[in-house]
């Protein structure tokens, strides 16, 4: 096997007494930075929790106000208890059919008026993630573990509130997939200034591009004849990004952005898991796939050549960018796990078709790839094909 065929997960284990939920959210469109402080991690990377993290006694409500000063100085904001919405009131709610609040229901009604500072995870020029733990429904509960996006006010002149639209939408097309963040609740700010914010799932772990990143600085050599990322976990790996990819694509929704930075690597359970992320940028489709807004946003150094040149002129193809931008990406992040990931040079040529993967790498491997990067975007598989791809079932 090759190597790192073992994952090591990179984050400490997190006490016992607190659940982790599901995924976790990174900023969209900015690069998270370093906080100044010894539990500083890498970008993308989810810190542990600290050991001195326990359960709450009781289930107050939190102070919205101290979590948020307790916030990097100079994150502009302007998050304030007036600018919760009613959403996220304390107001009665219809009991349900056995008399308790479902957990779906009051983390979204309540989680963001509720939870607690437990770290500032990153910040970039548009947003700052928070680790957040929410008092739990009821006596002898376990808090609920999260991440509370902040969106700062832009100096674009982009509307937050059309900014954390699309999020919602991206990340709620995703709905009930294992294999995606999941949108637990979200602000609805009364006014510009009121707060714009998501509540989001948490994963333990780290992105996969600094997971690729430790599993190249473990071999012994740059010329190793064996993927970089074990060949079982690459096929879990587009498995699992198709999965996300499908689910979306079903709802007429196009991430956009799919990229190392943007899945996470959770080794916390009792085997790795990936889970895309970021959906930040993800545009509605018609029926046909093609994509409403006309452009869509995105990394043009990893996404398919259609999205790369209009990311780079602003021109929009004839008849449209589609869905299908989502599969070329899922080809270019198995090929940066399969061997390009440090060669940025080849995995450019390989992307533009002047370059191929190496003899050694596994012929369904390269077959899905080549399929998945197609040239003509009409000629590339749906998600749902991509699945049902031979070398996957291997």
């Amino acid at each position: 096997m090759a190597d790192g065929a073992d994952v090591e997960s990179p984050q400490e284990s997190s006490p016992a007494s607190v659940p982790l939920s599901p995924a976790v959210e990174c900023l969209s469109d900015c690069k998270i930075e370093h906080l100044n402080d010894e539990t500083s991690t890498a970008p993308g990377q989810v810190p542990p929790l600290p050991a001195s993290t326990t359960a709450p006694e009781t289930a107050t409500k939190a102070p919205t106000a101290a979590a948020d000063a307790a916030a990097p100085a100079g994150a502009d904001d302007d998050c304030h208890p007036e600018g919760r919405t009613d959403s996220d009131s304390d107001g009665d709610e219809a009991p349900s059919p056995s008399g308790r609040q479902s957990l779906a229901s009051y983390l979204s009604r309540h989680g963001l008026a509720r939870c607690e500072l437990i770290r500032v995870l990153g910040k970039g020029g548009f947003g700052r993630c928070e680790l957040v733990r929410i008092p739990p429904r009821r006596d002898g509960d376990e808090p609920i573990i999260a991440v509370r996006k902040v969106l700062f006010k832009r100096k674009d002149g982009v509307s937050r509130s059309e900014v954390l639209q699309q999020e919602v939408r991206g990340t709620q097309a995703a709905k009930g997939c294992d294999c995606a963040v999941q949108l637990l609740g979200w602000s609805r700010p009364r006014t510009a200034k009121g707060p714009h914010e998501l509540l989001l799932s948490y994963v333990p772990g780290v992105s996969l591009s600094e997971h690729l990143d430790m599993l190249e600085l473990r071999r012994s050599s740059k010329r190793c004849n064996r993927t970089l990322l074990p060949v079982q976990q690459i096929k879990l790996l587009a498995r699992s990004v198709l999965k996300a990819v499908l689910h979306m694509h079903n709802n007429n929704m196009v991430h956009g952005d799919i990229r190392g930075e943007n899945v996470m690597v959770d080794n916390s359970g009792e085997g790795v898991r990936f889970v895309l992320l970021d959906m930040g940028v993800a545009e509605p489709c018609d029926d046909a796939g093609v994509i409403l807004a006309g452009g869509i946003g995105g990394s043009w150094q990893l996404a398919g050549p259609e999205q790369r040149d209009y990311l780079l002129t602003g021109v929009v193809p004839p008849g449209g960018l589609t869905r299908a931008v989502d599969l070329a990406s899922v080809g270019v992040l198995i090929a940066e796990c399969v061997q390009f990931h440090s060669d940025h040079e080849r995995l450019s040529a390989y992307m533009a078709w002047e370059d191929d993967m190496d003899a050694w790498v596994p012929e369904g491997c390269r077959d899905l790839c080549a399929w998945l990067l197609a040239p003509n975007p009409c000629d590339r598989p749906t998600a749902q094909q991509a699945l049902e791809h031979w070398w996957l079932s291997e």
